[in-house]
């Protein structure tokens, strides 16, 4: 009898390059929320008056 083949596994390259793509999707996301986190903060500082508008180039 002949053993059943076994299931193909994806290369080293598609594993990392799939991790990789995680990871800096997590980073853009990580990102994207400190910054409006960030904006957040700074509005709710200025509606108190803790920090004044400065003007920007």
């Amino acid at each position: 009898m002949k053993p059943e083949p076994k299931k193909k596994l994806p290369n080293k390259k598609v594993i990392s390059s799939a991790k990789f793509e995680a990871k800096e999707q997590f980073t853009k996301s990580a990102l994207e929320n400190l910054k409006t986190e960030k904006e957040r903060l700074v509005d709710s500082l200025k509606k108190s008056g803790e920090i004044k508008e400065s003007k920007r180039k």
